[in-house]
């Protein structure tokens, strides 16, 4: 039956007529010059409170979608891309094909806060669902994933921000499954191996949310939550913890969406969600096994354990446009985030730790990142006191980039 009305609705939604090839040549042409810029992806490198240095895999090139003229009659009837088109638009074919299956879930449900509009749209859980496979903190592929959709818009109408724009990153979310009945300050993205994918289409922000497949808790159940920051928000949301309820805060200011997300309850497996909780809580508690280096992990060791305060402005130099003052949070954490043409971050460290004596000016606990091509892509993380008590962040890249 699901087959049939799709059928039926891509003949419904068939242009009439096609549209001449200049016009077909100019689109495509438009998209290739748009490939690189039209995708931005993000990992979460786990739980922690503390300050570690990381590597990150290089991003994924995605392939500019082909588009197709139809009449503007066929564009308003959907608003939304579905979550398979949102897939195709990252050139996940395995996802795409995922939910297009009977096992996807699609909701569709809008809330609206914090002048935003966010769309839940489906999701789908299952081992091997994506063509771009994670690997956990010891090498392991994470096989068996949750991919949720969500959509986020102005209230208003104004369009988002490109993902190629100076202006985005200004509006940060943070996008998350939360499970009932565990504390979402403890358990979330973050923690349980989670990321996403976002891309802005017709002035839309779509998110593919992936993390560690939790269907396991379907008979306590699962939430959804978009809230306004990089972390979660314990202002934005209200936790029973008797009754183990999430649900909004009606007097928070910015936007905190919060969805029941229908998973079937006969997916549940109390003895595999007990496992993984423990599995969480030892992984927590272990050091990470020691990673074998490559040409581009020793050139980037070499460089970075030459770096002091007082150094560091003769081999790197700053970043302005990551240049800004930290929040700090009430757990004492420093909050920060940044965007850069090669990709984007963010992150929290404890402020004692960066400044265990107090002193005033440049924190000598530097946290770094890179990819493959080692000092090329090079983030130095650059945490300054000042004297007024605030806390300056700006990444540092080196002047040589070579390896």
């Amino acid at each position: 039956m699901k087959k049939n009305v799709e059928q039926l609705l891509e003949t419904a939604l068939a242009p009439m007529e096609l549209p001449e090839q200049r016009l077909n040549d100019q689109i495509l042409r438009k998209a290739k010059e748009r490939q690189d810029m039209k995708n931005n992806q993000v990992r979460y490198d786990g739980y922690s409170n503390g300050y570690s240095k990381r590597r990150i895999p290089a991003a994924v090139l995605v392939t500019a979608c082909i588009l197709v003229l139809c009449s503007s009659t066929a564009l308003a009837v959907y608003k939304y891309l579905t979550p398979a088109e949102v897939a195709t638009e990252t050139d996940n074919n395995a996802l795409r094909e995922a939910f297009l299956g009977e096992d996807a879930i699609l909701v569709n449900e809008t809330q609206e806060s914090g002048g935003y509009k966010v769309t839940l749209l489906g999701s789908v859980a299952g081992r091997s669902i994506s063509d771009f496979m994670e690997t956990d903190n010891h090498g392991e592929v994470l096989d068996d994933r949750i991919y949720t959709v969500v959509a986020i818009e102005h209230a208003d109408g104004t369009p988002m921000p490109d993902t190629s724009s100076d202006e985005y990153g200004n509006e940060a979310f943070y996008v998350s499954h939360y499970i009932r009945g565990l504390n979402p300050s403890d358990y979330s993205l973050m923690r349980m191996g989670g990321g996403y994918t976002a891309f802005i289409k017709d002035g839309i922000q779509y998110r593919i949310l992936d993390m560690d497949n939790i269907e396991m808790f379907a008979d306590r159940g699962i939430y959804v939550g978009v809230s306004a920051g990089t972390f979660y928000d314990a202002d934005a949301y209200v936790y029973n913890a008797e009754t183990g309820e999430m649900a909004r805060n009606e007097s928070y200011g910015g936007v905190n969406a919060l969805f029941r997300l229908p998973v079937d309850a006969s997916k549940a497996d109390p003895a595999a969600a007990e496992a993984y909780l423990k599995a969480l809580d030892d992984d927590t508690d272990q050091p990470e096994e020691p990673i074998e280096k490559d040409a581009a992990d020793l050139s980037v060791e070499a460089f970075t354990e030459k770096l002091t305060p007082e150094n560091i402005d003769e081999y790197a130099a700053p970043v302005e446009s990551t240049r800004q003052t930290c929040t700090i949070d009430e757990d004492g954490l420093v909050c920060y985030s940044y965007k850069l043409d090669s990709g984007e971050g963010s992150g929290a460290v404890a402020f004692d730790t960066l400044f265990p004596d107090g002193k005033t000016g440049i924190s000598p606990a530097f946290s770094y990142s890179y990819s493959d091509t080692g000092l090329a892509d090079l983030c130095i993380d650059v945490f300054i006191l000042n004297e007024d008590g605030t806390v300056t962040y700006v990444v540092y890249q080196p002047k040589e980039k070579g390896l």
